[in-house]
């Protein structure tokens, strides 16, 4: 209970402490483009230092075990850290096809709003818009993927899953999912309170963005589970670079008709954890399997 306090003390007490300099100095955006990103991404250190913290003090000739950076096969990494970057794909596509169907909107025109992107810029840019989304969807949403694992491996998802998951295992999956989930998306509210991800929402936007990371944190322990911190990390770089992209299929994005993160994403979410129960279980019963009888 104590090296939890600790955790939770650091992991909350920086990030909000930088959510408060960001409001102070005029909130979300107000900034400029990189003070606004520097500040956000300072914001997502706060797990990791405190899961640092934690395994320095508390960890001692085991710490990259701790954070689930030992202990597991080069190929098995590999293996489920491609399955992380592939399955937020189908998700939000999967999400994208929900909120279209239940909501009637019109399916949106990618180009067009690339288009009047570049007119909103008044840059000149030396390429159509067309183009221009074949070169993001072809080369920019891989490297967004790419960069998302790398940076999430040393911020978030080293304090949420490489630390405090096995922190917490003893209380089994499911109710440590829902433990984690809840405190991840309570750590989001100063900014989602601020207008991030769900704008003019206040307080709602808070409850309903803890209910998204606490329906994705089963698939982010699962992958945890198979192939440590970096296929944890791997899942959750591709759904900040997949989901944000999927939007542009839609012809109004807004809440609750807003795809991944809306009811369409919520849906699909909760859709998929019976397939992730039955395959945890299956895995335990090969697992079983395979050790034999005990004599």
């Amino acid at each position: 209970m104590r090296a939890l306090s600790v955790f939770l003390l650091i992991a909350f007490g920086f990030s909000w402490a930088i959510a408060y300099l960001i409001h102070v100095t005029g909130g979300l955006g107000a900034q400029g483009p990189l003070g606004s990103l520097g500040l956000l991404s300072l914001m997502m250190m706060g797990p990791a230092l405190a899961g640092l913290v934690c395994i320095f003090i508390l960890d001692k000739g085991r710490r990259l075990a701790a954070i689930g950076l030992a202990g597991f096969g080069l190929g098995r990494i590999a293996v489920w850290t491609l399955v992380g970057w592939l399955l937020p794909i189908l998700i939000c596509a999967l999400a994208i096809g929900a909120t279209l169907a239940l909501s009637g909107q019109a399916p949106g025109d990618p180009t067009a709003v690339i288009a009047a992107q570049i007119a909103a810029s008044g840059e000149d840019i030396p390429m159509d818009a067309g183009t221009l989304l074949m070169i993001q969807l072809a080369v920019g949403l891989p490297v967004g993927i790419l960069f998302n694992t790398v940076f999430l491996m040393i911020s978030e998802e080293l304090g949420w899953r490489g630390w405090l998951q096995p922190r917490l295992s003893g209380l089994g999956f499911w109710p440590m999912c829902g433990v984690v989930g809840v405190l991840w998306g309570i750590w989001h509210a100063p900014i989602i309170l601020m207008g991030y991800n769900y704008p003019g929402l206040g307080w709602t936007g808070v409850a309903v963005m803890t209910l998204f990371t606490t329906l994705w944190t089963p698939y982010h322990a699962y992958l945890r589970e198979r192939g440590g911190l970096v296929a944890a990390a791997g899942l959750h770089g591709s759904l900040n670079a997949v989901a944000g992209v999927s939007l542009l299929f839609l012809s109004t994005p807004q809440w609750p008709w807003n795809g991944p993160l809306g009811v369409g994403g919520l849906l699909v979410l909760a859709a998929g954890l019976p397939v992730l129960a039955w395959q945890r279980q299956g895995q335990k019963k090969r697992a079983a399997s395979e050790r034999g009888p005990l004599d």
